[in-house]
Protein backbone atom coordinates (compact mmCIF):
# COMPACT_ATOMS: atom_id res chain seq x y z
CA UNK A 1 0.00 0.00 0.00
CA UNK A 2 0.95 3.44 -1.01
CA UNK A 3 1.74 5.73 2.45
CA UNK A 4 2.75 8.94 0.08
CA UNK A 5 4.44 9.98 -3.04
CA UNK A 6 6.81 13.22 -3.40
CA UNK A 7 7.92 15.41 -6.39
CA UNK A 8 10.19 17.87 -6.88
CA UNK A 9 11.16 20.00 -9.85
CA UNK A 10 9.51 17.57 -12.19
CA UNK A 11 7.57 18.49 -14.98
CA UNK A 12 4.88 21.50 -14.47
CA UNK A 13 5.61 20.37 -10.53
CA UNK A 14 8.89 22.92 -9.51
CA UNK A 15 8.61 22.60 -6.12
CA UNK A 16 8.35 19.99 -3.61
CA UNK A 17 4.78 18.34 -3.79
CA UNK A 18 3.33 15.47 -1.34
CA UNK A 19 0.49 12.84 -3.14
CA UNK A 20 -0.60 11.22 0.53
CA UNK A 21 -2.91 8.56 0.79
CA UNK A 22 -2.89 9.04 4.71
CA UNK A 23 -6.72 10.21 6.06
CA UNK A 24 -7.48 13.41 7.55
CA UNK A 25 -9.24 14.36 10.11
CA UNK A 26 -12.83 14.10 9.04
CA UNK A 27 -15.24 11.14 10.47
CA UNK A 28 -16.72 10.14 7.48
CA UNK A 29 -16.94 7.21 4.94
CA UNK A 30 -14.80 5.31 7.52
CA UNK A 31 -15.31 1.83 6.58
CA UNK A 32 -12.81 3.48 3.47
CA UNK A 33 -10.18 3.55 5.62
CA UNK A 34 -6.89 1.30 5.26
CA UNK A 35 -5.97 0.00 8.33
CA UNK A 36 -1.77 -0.75 9.24
CA UNK A 37 -0.07 -1.12 12.24
CA UNK A 38 1.35 2.62 11.86
CA UNK A 39 -1.23 4.58 9.02
CA UNK A 40 -4.97 4.65 8.15
CA UNK A 41 -4.60 5.07 4.75
CA UNK A 42 -6.56 5.41 1.71
CA UNK A 43 -7.80 3.06 -0.65
CA UNK A 44 -9.23 5.80 -3.80
CA UNK A 45 -7.89 9.18 -4.63
CA UNK A 46 -9.61 11.40 -7.29
CA UNK A 47 -7.84 13.84 -9.16
CA UNK A 48 -9.15 16.84 -10.74
CA UNK A 49 -7.92 20.02 -12.83
CA UNK A 50 -8.20 22.17 -15.80
CA UNK A 51 -6.72 20.83 -18.85
CA UNK A 52 -2.56 20.99 -18.63
CA UNK A 53 -2.65 21.92 -14.89
CA UNK A 54 -0.80 18.45 -14.22
CA UNK A 55 -3.01 15.97 -13.77
CA UNK A 56 -1.11 13.38 -16.20
CA UNK A 57 2.17 14.69 -15.11
CA UNK A 58 1.64 13.23 -11.44
CA UNK A 59 0.69 9.66 -13.47
CA UNK A 60 4.33 9.59 -15.52
CA UNK A 61 6.45 10.77 -12.07
CA UNK A 62 4.87 7.28 -10.72
CA UNK A 63 5.75 5.54 -14.15
CA UNK A 64 9.07 6.96 -13.86
CA UNK A 65 9.74 5.76 -10.37
CA UNK A 66 8.20 2.43 -11.16
CA UNK A 67 10.60 1.49 -14.15
CA UNK A 68 13.66 2.47 -12.15
CA UNK A 69 13.09 0.49 -9.58
CA UNK A 70 12.09 -2.82 -11.49
CA UNK A 71 15.29 -1.66 -13.25
CA UNK A 72 13.87 -0.90 -17.05
CA UNK A 73 16.71 0.79 -18.57
CA UNK A 74 17.11 4.54 -18.20
CA UNK A 75 18.09 5.16 -21.53
CA UNK A 76 14.94 6.11 -22.97
CA UNK A 77 12.68 5.89 -26.26
CA UNK A 78 12.55 9.92 -27.07
CA UNK A 79 8.75 10.22 -26.58
CA UNK A 80 9.13 8.17 -22.92
CA UNK A 81 12.40 10.33 -22.03
CA UNK A 82 10.63 13.62 -22.79
CA UNK A 83 8.08 12.20 -20.47
CA UNK A 84 10.69 11.96 -17.58
CA UNK A 85 11.82 16.13 -18.27
CA UNK A 86 12.59 18.60 -15.07
CA UNK A 87 10.64 21.24 -15.02
CA UNK A 88 11.37 24.02 -17.79
CA UNK A 89 12.67 26.98 -15.27
CA UNK A 90 15.19 24.25 -13.56
CA UNK A 91 15.83 21.72 -16.22
CA UNK A 92 19.53 21.35 -15.21
CA UNK A 93 18.69 20.64 -11.69
CA UNK A 94 17.84 17.37 -10.66
CA UNK A 95 14.59 15.41 -10.32
CA UNK A 96 13.73 14.24 -6.89
CA UNK A 97 11.12 11.78 -6.27
CA UNK A 98 10.36 9.54 -2.71
CA UNK A 99 7.98 6.63 -1.95
CA UNK A 100 6.78 5.31 0.77
CA UNK A 101 5.10 2.48 0.61
CA UNK A 102 4.15 -0.86 3.11
CA UNK A 103 4.94 -4.50 2.06
CA UNK A 104 4.81 -7.60 3.56
CA UNK A 105 4.01 -5.45 7.06
CA UNK A 106 7.28 -3.63 6.69
CA UNK A 107 7.42 0.35 6.08
CA UNK A 108 9.84 1.57 2.83
CA UNK A 109 11.14 4.52 1.90
CA UNK A 110 13.18 5.22 -0.95
CA UNK A 111 14.40 8.62 -2.27
CA UNK A 112 15.45 8.84 -6.08
CA UNK A 113 17.26 11.98 -7.36
CA UNK A 114 18.67 12.00 -11.26
CA UNK A 115 19.96 14.63 -13.48
CA UNK A 116 18.46 14.49 -17.10
CA UNK A 117 21.03 14.58 -20.40
CA UNK A 118 18.77 15.29 -23.01
CA UNK A 119 21.47 14.70 -25.81
CA UNK A 120 22.33 11.86 -24.47
CA UNK A 121 18.87 10.22 -23.70
CA UNK A 122 20.11 9.54 -20.21
CA UNK A 123 19.46 9.98 -16.59
CA UNK A 124 22.25 9.78 -14.46
CA UNK A 125 21.84 9.15 -10.33
CA UNK A 126 22.79 11.81 -8.09
CA UNK A 127 21.58 10.32 -4.95
CA UNK A 128 19.40 7.32 -3.44
CA UNK A 129 18.27 6.36 -0.07
CA UNK A 130 16.53 2.97 1.15
CA UNK A 131 15.12 2.71 4.59
CA UNK A 132 12.88 -0.28 5.67
CA UNK A 133 10.89 0.81 9.35
CA UNK A 134 12.61 3.98 9.11
CA UNK A 135 16.08 2.09 9.29
CA UNK A 136 18.32 3.38 6.80
CA UNK A 137 19.76 0.37 4.68
CA UNK A 138 22.15 2.74 2.48
CA UNK A 139 22.86 5.50 1.02
CA UNK A 140 24.19 6.58 -2.09
CA UNK A 141 25.90 9.69 -3.22
CA UNK A 142 26.54 8.94 -6.82
CA UNK A 143 28.81 6.28 -6.78
CA UNK A 144 30.00 6.70 -2.91
CA UNK A 145 28.17 4.02 -0.72
CA UNK A 146 27.72 3.96 2.77
CA UNK A 147 25.64 0.46 4.20
CA UNK A 148 24.18 0.65 7.61
CA UNK A 149 26.26 0.08 10.76
CA UNK A 150 22.72 -1.27 12.74
CA UNK A 151 23.77 -4.70 13.43
CA UNK A 152 20.09 -5.75 13.36
CA UNK A 153 20.36 -4.55 10.06
CA UNK A 154 23.23 -6.06 8.65
CA UNK A 155 22.09 -9.73 10.37
CA UNK A 156 19.24 -9.48 8.45
CA UNK A 157 19.97 -7.83 5.14
CA UNK A 158 23.77 -8.48 4.94
CA UNK A 159 25.44 -10.42 6.88
CA UNK A 160 28.79 -10.93 5.34
CA UNK A 161 29.37 -7.30 6.53
CA UNK A 162 29.84 -8.52 10.12
CA UNK A 163 32.96 -9.20 9.18
CA UNK A 164 34.54 -5.16 8.22
CA UNK A 165 37.06 -6.35 6.25
CA UNK A 166 34.72 -7.57 3.49
CA UNK A 167 32.55 -4.88 4.16
CA UNK A 168 34.80 -2.40 2.89
CA UNK A 169 36.11 -4.95 -0.10
CA UNK A 170 32.37 -5.57 -1.77
CA UNK A 171 31.67 -1.45 -1.11
CA UNK A 172 35.06 -1.02 -3.02
CA UNK A 173 34.35 -3.16 -5.53
CA UNK A 174 30.76 -2.36 -5.97
CA UNK A 175 31.55 1.13 -6.34
CA UNK A 176 34.04 0.92 -8.80
CA UNK A 177 31.73 -0.95 -11.15
CA UNK A 178 28.37 0.78 -10.33
CA UNK A 179 26.94 3.20 -13.46
CA UNK A 180 25.50 6.13 -13.23
CA UNK A 181 22.53 4.97 -15.05
CA UNK A 182 21.79 2.47 -12.93
CA UNK A 183 19.21 2.94 -9.42
CA UNK A 184 20.33 0.03 -6.54
CA UNK A 185 17.82 -2.96 -8.09
CA UNK A 186 21.23 -3.26 -10.52
CA UNK A 187 24.19 -3.66 -7.67
CA UNK A 188 21.96 -4.45 -4.45
CA UNK A 189 21.12 -7.58 -5.24
CA UNK A 190 24.36 -8.54 -4.91
CA UNK A 191 24.00 -8.08 -1.44
CA UNK A 192 20.34 -8.58 -0.34
CA UNK A 193 18.61 -10.63 -3.34
CA UNK A 194 15.40 -11.23 -1.03
CA UNK A 195 14.42 -7.92 -0.72
CA UNK A 196 15.39 -6.57 -4.13
CA UNK A 197 13.14 -9.04 -5.44
CA UNK A 198 10.51 -8.12 -2.78
CA UNK A 199 10.43 -4.39 -3.99
CA UNK A 200 10.83 -4.78 -7.49
CA UNK A 201 7.92 -7.16 -7.37
CA UNK A 202 6.06 -4.61 -5.75
CA UNK A 203 6.02 -2.07 -8.30
CA UNK A 204 6.01 -4.97 -11.25
CA UNK A 205 2.35 -5.17 -9.53
CA UNK A 206 1.63 -1.47 -10.14
CA UNK A 207 -0.88 -0.85 -12.75
CA UNK A 208 0.08 2.72 -14.65
CA UNK A 209 -2.29 3.36 -17.59
CA UNK A 210 -1.56 6.93 -19.36
CA UNK A 211 -3.48 6.46 -22.41
CA UNK A 212 -6.32 4.22 -22.10
CA UNK A 213 -7.32 4.16 -26.17
CA UNK A 214 -3.71 1.83 -26.53
CA UNK A 215 -3.94 0.05 -23.60
CA UNK A 216 -5.86 -3.77 -24.31
CA UNK A 217 -6.17 -6.87 -22.48
CA UNK A 218 -3.16 -8.21 -24.35
CA UNK A 219 -1.25 -6.28 -21.27
CA UNK A 220 -2.88 -9.02 -18.83
CA UNK A 221 -3.53 -12.03 -20.92
CA UNK A 222 -1.38 -14.26 -22.12
CA UNK A 223 -2.33 -18.31 -22.89
CA UNK A 224 -0.48 -21.18 -23.12
CA UNK A 225 -2.13 -23.08 -25.23
CA UNK A 226 -1.32 -21.26 -29.09
CA UNK A 227 -3.92 -21.26 -32.22
CA UNK A 228 -7.14 -22.15 -30.21
CA UNK A 229 -10.27 -19.90 -28.81
CA UNK A 230 -10.76 -19.06 -25.83
CA UNK A 231 -14.11 -18.15 -24.07
CA UNK A 232 -13.22 -16.01 -20.76
CA UNK A 233 -15.95 -16.51 -18.09
CA UNK A 234 -15.18 -13.07 -16.83
CA UNK A 235 -15.49 -11.36 -19.77
CA UNK A 236 -18.98 -12.97 -19.50
CA UNK A 237 -19.68 -11.89 -16.82
CA UNK A 238 -19.18 -8.19 -17.58
CA UNK A 239 -21.04 -8.38 -21.03
CA UNK A 240 -23.56 -10.31 -18.82
CA UNK A 241 -24.00 -7.12 -15.88
CA UNK A 242 -23.90 -4.88 -19.40
CA UNK A 243 -26.94 -6.53 -20.59
CA UNK A 244 -25.36 -8.20 -24.16
CA UNK A 245 -25.31 -11.67 -22.33
CA UNK A 246 -26.73 -13.25 -25.44
CA UNK A 247 -23.63 -12.57 -27.45
CA UNK A 248 -20.41 -14.58 -26.86
CA UNK A 249 -16.78 -13.53 -27.35
CA UNK A 250 -14.38 -15.91 -28.26
CA UNK A 251 -11.16 -14.53 -27.90
CA UNK A 252 -8.49 -15.88 -30.40
CA UNK A 253 -4.84 -15.75 -29.99
CA UNK A 254 -1.32 -16.12 -31.58
CA UNK A 255 1.33 -18.01 -31.77
CA UNK A 256 3.05 -15.77 -29.47
CA UNK A 257 0.02 -16.52 -26.91
CA UNK A 258 -1.62 -12.49 -27.17
CA UNK A 259 -4.77 -12.36 -28.11
CA UNK A 260 -5.47 -11.50 -31.68
CA UNK A 261 -6.91 -8.41 -32.99
CA UNK A 262 -9.63 -10.17 -34.29
CA UNK A 263 -12.03 -12.26 -32.47
CA UNK A 264 -15.02 -14.83 -33.10
CA UNK A 265 -17.90 -13.07 -32.17
CA UNK A 266 -21.26 -15.09 -31.20
CA UNK A 267 -24.79 -14.15 -31.29
CA UNK A 268 -26.21 -17.55 -31.10
CA UNK A 269 -25.44 -21.01 -32.35
CA UNK A 270 -25.78 -20.71 -35.68
CA UNK A 271 -24.37 -17.19 -36.14
CA UNK A 272 -20.50 -17.15 -35.69
CA UNK A 273 -18.82 -13.92 -36.79
CA UNK A 274 -15.06 -13.62 -37.23
CA UNK A 275 -14.17 -9.09 -36.88
CA UNK A 276 -11.97 -7.24 -34.37
CA UNK A 277 -14.21 -6.79 -31.20
CA UNK A 278 -14.16 -3.12 -31.45
CA UNK A 279 -16.36 -3.05 -34.78
CA UNK A 280 -18.83 -4.94 -33.27
CA UNK A 281 -18.73 -3.81 -29.38
CA UNK A 282 -18.98 0.04 -28.40
CA UNK A 283 -16.20 1.78 -27.90
CA UNK A 284 -16.97 1.62 -23.65
CA UNK A 285 -17.73 -2.37 -23.90
CA UNK A 286 -14.04 -3.07 -25.35
CA UNK A 287 -12.40 -0.45 -22.51
CA UNK A 288 -14.03 -2.01 -20.24
CA UNK A 289 -12.92 -5.27 -21.31
CA UNK A 290 -9.56 -3.92 -21.47
CA UNK A 291 -9.75 -2.51 -17.69
CA UNK A 292 -11.06 -5.82 -16.08
CA UNK A 293 -7.99 -7.76 -15.53
CA UNK A 294 -5.97 -4.28 -14.21
CA UNK A 295 -9.04 -4.32 -11.75
CA UNK A 296 -8.74 -8.15 -11.16
CA UNK A 297 -5.32 -8.19 -10.75
CA UNK A 298 -5.14 -4.72 -8.40
CA UNK A 299 -7.72 -6.46 -6.35
CA UNK A 300 -6.33 -9.85 -5.86
CA UNK A 301 -2.68 -8.32 -5.19
CA UNK A 302 -3.85 -5.04 -3.00
CA UNK A 303 -2.22 -3.32 -5.75
CA UNK A 304 -2.34 0.46 -6.86
CA UNK A 305 -3.53 0.98 -10.40
CA UNK A 306 -3.37 4.65 -11.60
CA UNK A 307 -5.52 5.69 -14.96
CA UNK A 308 -5.64 8.69 -16.81
CA UNK A 309 -9.11 9.83 -17.52
CA UNK A 310 -10.79 6.57 -16.09
CA UNK A 311 -13.98 7.72 -17.31
CA UNK A 312 -13.18 7.96 -21.08
CA UNK A 313 -15.95 6.37 -22.98
CA UNK A 314 -17.17 4.59 -19.94
CA UNK A 315 -20.45 5.34 -18.29
CA UNK A 316 -20.00 7.64 -15.41
CA UNK A 317 -22.38 4.83 -13.71
CA UNK A 318 -20.31 2.32 -14.13
CA UNK A 319 -16.99 4.48 -12.63
CA UNK A 320 -19.03 5.30 -10.37
CA UNK A 321 -19.76 1.68 -8.96
CA UNK A 322 -15.83 0.72 -9.46
CA UNK A 323 -15.07 3.82 -7.30
CA UNK A 324 -17.71 1.67 -5.03
CA UNK A 325 -15.87 -1.42 -4.83
CA UNK A 326 -12.85 0.01 -3.94
CA UNK A 327 -14.14 1.56 -0.96
CA UNK A 328 -16.29 -1.95 0.01
CA UNK A 329 -13.71 -3.61 2.38
CA UNK A 330 -15.43 -6.75 1.78
CA UNK A 331 -14.42 -6.75 -1.33
CA UNK A 332 -11.32 -5.04 -1.13
CA UNK A 333 -10.06 -6.94 1.29
CA UNK A 334 -5.98 -6.20 0.67
CA UNK A 335 -5.99 -2.83 0.65
CA UNK A 336 -5.87 -1.68 -3.50
CA UNK A 337 -6.01 1.49 -4.39
CA UNK A 338 -7.18 3.26 -7.05
CA UNK A 339 -5.74 6.62 -8.44
CA UNK A 340 -7.66 8.12 -11.42
CA UNK A 341 -7.86 11.70 -13.17
CA UNK A 342 -11.17 13.06 -13.78
CA UNK A 343 -13.52 15.58 -16.08
CA UNK A 344 -16.59 14.59 -14.54
CA UNK A 345 -17.57 16.31 -11.49
CA UNK A 346 -20.66 13.96 -10.71
CA UNK A 347 -18.23 11.58 -8.56
CA UNK A 348 -18.09 14.37 -5.99
CA UNK A 349 -20.65 13.39 -3.81
CA UNK A 350 -20.39 12.63 -0.08
CA UNK A 351 -21.77 9.36 -0.35
CA UNK A 352 -19.41 8.41 -2.63
CA UNK A 353 -15.99 9.77 -1.74
CA UNK A 354 -14.71 11.39 1.48
CA UNK A 355 -13.45 14.70 1.55
CA UNK A 356 -9.34 13.60 1.63
CA UNK A 357 -9.76 11.10 -1.41
CA UNK A 358 -10.89 14.26 -3.71
CA UNK A 359 -7.93 15.75 -4.95
CA UNK A 360 -7.62 19.35 -6.89
CA UNK A 361 -4.33 20.39 -8.88
CA UNK A 362 -3.87 23.98 -10.17
CA UNK A 363 -0.89 25.55 -12.20
CA UNK A 364 0.21 28.92 -12.15
CA UNK A 365 3.49 30.56 -12.64
CA UNK A 366 5.28 28.75 -9.93
CA UNK A 367 3.92 25.35 -11.23
CA UNK A 368 1.40 22.96 -10.44
CA UNK A 369 0.32 22.57 -7.13
CA UNK A 370 -2.18 20.10 -5.21
CA UNK A 371 -5.32 20.51 -2.15
CA UNK A 372 -7.50 18.09 -0.92
CA UNK A 373 -11.22 19.23 -0.25
CA UNK A 374 -10.41 17.63 2.89
CA UNK A 375 -8.32 21.50 3.02
CA UNK A 376 -11.38 23.26 2.95
CA UNK A 377 -13.41 24.04 6.15
CA UNK A 378 -17.05 23.26 4.64
CA UNK A 379 -20.03 21.97 6.96
CA UNK A 380 -21.29 18.88 6.17
CA UNK A 381 -24.69 19.47 4.62
CA UNK A 382 -22.53 21.37 1.79
CA UNK A 383 -23.42 20.12 -1.95
CA UNK A 384 -19.87 19.31 -3.10
CA UNK A 385 -20.78 19.10 -6.99
CA UNK A 386 -22.64 22.62 -6.76
CA UNK A 387 -19.59 23.84 -5.11
CA UNK A 388 -17.26 23.00 -7.41
CA UNK A 389 -19.57 24.05 -10.66
CA UNK A 390 -19.32 27.37 -8.74
CA UNK A 391 -15.93 27.69 -8.68
CA UNK A 392 -15.33 27.51 -4.48
CA UNK A 393 -12.48 24.60 -4.90
CA UNK A 394 -10.63 24.89 -7.60
CA UNK A 395 -10.44 27.05 -10.50
CA UNK A 396 -12.21 26.11 -13.84
CA UNK A 397 -11.58 27.05 -17.22
CA UNK A 398 -12.23 30.06 -18.11
CA UNK A 399 -12.52 29.28 -21.95
CA UNK A 400 -14.02 31.28 -24.97
CA UNK A 401 -14.19 29.19 -28.14
CA UNK A 402 -16.26 32.14 -29.88
CA UNK A 403 -12.79 34.36 -29.39
CA UNK A 404 -10.83 31.47 -31.15
CA UNK A 405 -13.41 31.48 -34.64
CA UNK A 406 -13.87 34.67 -34.80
Amino acid sequence: MLVNFKIKNFKTFKEETEFSFERGQKRELNHHIIHTDNYELLPIKAIYGSNACGKTNLLFAMIGLKNFIIGKSIRQEKDDYIGLCSNFDNYEKPIEMSVTFICDNKEYYYYLSFVNYFKEMESKIIREVLKEDNKTLFIRDNKRLEFSSDEKVINEHYKRFLDDNLKIEMTKMIEENIKETDTFTSWYSNIDNKLCEKITSYFSNITTIIDLEKFNINSYIQFADRNKTYQDRNVDKLLKELNVDKEKILFEYTEDGKINNYVSYKTDKNTDIIAPVNSIESKGTVKLIDLLYPIIWSLQNGAPIFVDELDASIHHEIIYNLIQTYGDPTINTKGAQLIFTTHNPVYLNKNLLRRDEIVFIEKDNNGSHLHTLDDYNIRNDQVYLKNYLNGNYTVLPNFNFSNIVK
